[in-house]
């Protein structure tokens, strides 16, 4: 059991040192998406399932509250409501569980943060076409295939970070350390560096 644990961490650091090596320019643009959606006062919603949901809920919570630093809150709208998305899902539309309150609340100049390991989860692509609808954009962070999430974004306005390989516990890890970055980054854009 104790070598495979060992296994299991290797893979974790394997799948971090891709990242190191391939994709800070992209988180960095992933980042500074964000910080621009905030600066000009637009909202950012979040949405997932699963463990990806998860990872959504503690990028929000820490926007909406703090991350290393007391600080004003952040427009941060996770999705998924419990009884909002039971009464969807409850009426056989689960495909729409997001994309109905998006309907509803998203502006032109909002952002949609979608998360699926594998990018073919119904229901976060049918969010990410209703933000396109209304005039926001998205940034996805999935697997290395990216799914019918990815074929669906618009190169022009959307972003998507492909993140090493396809296991979906390894793409999980790969976004929480994406998004604690973003954290990290937009906390220093708007109040500089902190020594903690």
């Amino acid at each position: 059991m104790q070598n495979h644990i060992l296994k299991l961490a290797t893979d974790s650091l394997d799948m971090l040192s891709q990242l190191a090596e391939s994709r800070v320019a992209d988180i960095e643009v992933v980042a500074r998406a964000l910080v621009e959606t905030l600066m000009q006062d637009q909202r950012i919603f979040c949405c997932g399932n699963g463990a990806s949901a998860g990872n959504a809920q503690s990028f929000a919570s820490k926007m909406g509250n703090r991350f290393e630093r007391e600080r004003p809150a952040f427009p941060i709208i996770m999705l998924g409501d419990v009884a909002v998305t039971t009464a969807i899902a409850a009426d056989g539309c689960f495909q729409d569980v997001y994309a109905r309150p998006l309907q509803a609340l998203a502006r032109p100049g909002d952002l949609l943060l979608a998360l699926s390991a594998s990018g073919n989860a119904t229901n976060i692509a049918q969010a990410a076409r209703v933000m396109q609808g209304n005039g926001g954009r998205v940034i996805a962070l999935t697997g290395a295939e990216g799914g019918e999430l990815g074929r669906l974004l618009r190169p022009e306005t959307d972003l998507h970070l492909r993140l090493p390989g396809n296991s979906a516990p390894r793409v999980h890890e790969a976004q929480l350390f994406v998004l604690n970055c973003c954290c990290d980054l937009i906390d220093r854009e708007f109040f500089g560096a902190n020594d903690v």
